[in-house]
């Protein structure tokens, strides 16, 4: 079933619709107004719009992100399960009050100046700050849209003024600050002159200490187990910075539809060093059945590390590859989630650790990517493809690519050869984000063409995944190259265009694939990555973002015909008004 929302059948925009983030955002900017320290007569300033945006532009770069229904079934919701989802959602609500501090101090002051603001403008500098979780365009290369000066490279981590340089020299000077200060887990401010660690579950007390609190209530109403057992551990690890048990019980999680994701995970936010985690929540139900269908996958993860395109010396085979794999519907997402482009898969967790132990869990949002499939990705492959290449296009082949990118961040290397142990992310800091996100698409079609000699999928069925991604590399360029997936999207085309595997039709004004050169491009890059990687060649992984980060003319050209397509989806959480009929309260 569709999860577009009604409207033009092209774009799906609706008119005078308010997604259901602006219902929630209220209760989440007074407590960041109250956590900023703002008293009734601290007045804060009224934000004035960045120089060059005006209020034309602002309401256009709105109107780029269409409303969509995401919706799931909950019919058959036990009544212990209605509770759980609602203590869940209260507390992924702290998760977001807390990534927007993460983002920025400023965040609560900026919303509050809004909300006392004439300006015929205000309207949507509120909306377009709640989609960008900031005062940064995130598909601007991160140019502020309020007056508000450049972003820090190292958002709300770090002091606004620390350069990746000082970080180093301190560090030098101090090694026994190292763990500490390039930890996940803590944030970095300046104390009489000097660098201090401040772990978050101290920087964070408020916001923490009341999701924990909602945890132990969701494990106490829950009557699964495991899904018990991982609530009591999260909260345990919200007030510990110790999140290693708590992760180990989410992979086990089963038994149960609910399958909720809520903490730090991700490093994206922390353009300085790409070390610090941004706090997030994904709840959701999942689709047994569907997951079944798919599940067969996590089996061949050891022989998909054997045929990666690396070197043997860089393959790990013993790791664990227990890879349980869910199709879930979204219900409701906070924090890093729910920050500018919307997320359609997912692969955690990040810890090292536990993906030698137990692998990695990839869950695949299937009413969100349907909402992506139907009202962004098929206008696309209509212009990039011509219309007679895009009406081959079909959601499950695509679909099926998305499942084996995020299977793929689970193969290569996740520590550096030769016995270091540093992590892939720390030796190629701020590179990393870009180059991973890389690596998971090369890596994903090379696996899907080896399963194809298996047997698998038919080559038609492969023929359709490589022109879908063709078309979804012009998605995703569209949230701009300084964004980790937009700038892998420009790495692969950019690559693949140099070596004519990408190509042009003058005649019929659209793009397109010379296949078997394509498959031998995309393996030389995934070749070249997973090399950096393994080898934690910091210089290589700045010189390949140079190279190829910037998205060729022809790329750039062709994007102002994109221009009537919305860029992504507004969610709306439809099951939030359900809630109101469950006699919960929230």
């Amino acid at each position: 079933m569709s999860n577009a929302p009604e409207g033009d059948a092209k774009t799906g925009m609706k008119r005078n619709t308010r997604p259901a983030t602006d219902r929630v955002a209220p209760a989440i900017v007074a407590a960041l107004f109250l956590a900023a320290g703002c008293a009734d007569e601290d007045a804060p300033r009224r934000p004035r719009l960045a120089p060059g945006v005006s209020a034309q532009a602002l309401a256009e770069r709105v109107e780029r992100f269409a409303p969509a229904d995401i919706d799931a079934d909950t019919d058959r919701l036990a009544p212990w399960e209605k509770v759980v989802l609602e203590r869940l959602i209260r507390a992924s609500d702290a998760m977001h009050e807390i990534f927007l501090r993460q983002v920025s101090e400023r965040n609560a002051e900026l919303h509050q100046g809004l909300a006392l603001s004439t300006e015929p403008w205000a309207e949507d500098a509120v909306a377009y700050l709640d989609i960008m979780a900031g005062p940064w365009d995130r598909l601007d290369g991160n140019q502020p849209f309020l007056d508000v000066g450049a972003r820090p490279a190292g958002a709300g981590f770090y002091p606004a003024d620390l350069s990746s340089g000082e970080l180093d020299e301190w560090l030098a000077q101090h090694p026994e600050d190292r763990e500490a200060f390039t930890g996940y887990f803590s944030v970095l401010r300046r104390e009489h002159g000097t660098l201090i660690s401040i772990p978050y579950s101290v920087e964070y007390r408020a916001e923490l200490e009341r999701a924990a609190a909602l945890l132990l209530e969701a494990a106490e109403a829950a009557e699964d187990a495991s899904l018990a057992a991982y609530l009591e551990l999260r909260a345990a690890a919200f007030r510990s910075d110790d999140y290693y048990a708590s992760d180990v019980a989410w992979m086990d999680i089963g038994g149960t539809r609910i399958e909720p994701t809520i903490g730090p995970y991700e490093v994206y936010e922390d353009g300085l060093r790409g070390a610090k985690a941004a706090f997030e929540s994904f709840i959701a139900l999942a689709d047994s059945a569907a997951s079944a269908e798919l599940d067969g996958l996590k089996g061949r993860m050891r022989f998909l590390e054997g045929r990666l395109p690396v070197a043997d010396r860089y393959k790990d085979l013993d790791r664990s590859f227990e890879s349980p794999i869910r199709v879930v519907d979204l219900i409701y997402a906070g924090g890093d989630a729910r920050a500018g482009v919307q997320t359609i898969a997912f692969n955690l967790p990040n810890d090292e650790r536990v993906r030698s132990e137990k692998g990695s869990k990839k869950v695949m949002l299937r009413n969100v990517s349907r909402a992506k499939f139907e009202l962004i990705l098929t206008p696309i492959a209509e212009l990039v493809l011509g219309p007679v290449m895009a009406s081959a296009i079909e959601f499950d082949p695509w679909f099926t690519a998305v499942l084996l990118h995020e299977l793929a961040h689970g193969l290569g290397p996740g520590v550096v050869a030769g016995g270091s142990g540093v992590p892939v992310h720390q030796a190629l800091r701020e590179h990393h984000s870009a180059l991973e996100e890389a690596k998971a698409d090369a890596v994903g079609l090379h696996s899907l063409g080896v399963l194809a000699e298996e047997g698998l999928y038919q080559a038609a069925f492969v023929r359709g995944a490589y022109r879908a991604h063709l078309a979804d590399l012009f998605r995703s360029v569209r949230f701009g190259v300084e964004e980790a997936h937009g700038q892998a999207a420009a790495i692969q085309f950019a690559w693949a265009w140099e070596r004519g595997a990408i190509l042009f039709d003058e005649e019929v004004g659209a793009f397109a694939l010379d296949l078997p050169a394509y498959v031998e491009a995309n393996r030389a890059l995934a070749a070249e990555i997973l090399r950096i990687q393994a080898e934690g060649d910091l210089a290589a992984a700045a010189a390949l973002r140079a190279d190829y980060g910037a998205a060729p003319e022809a790329m750039r050209d062709f994007l102002p015909r994109l221009a009537g397509v919305p860029v992504d989806i507004r969610p709306e959480y439809v099951v939030l008004d359900r809630m109101a009929g469950w006699g919960l309260g929230r």
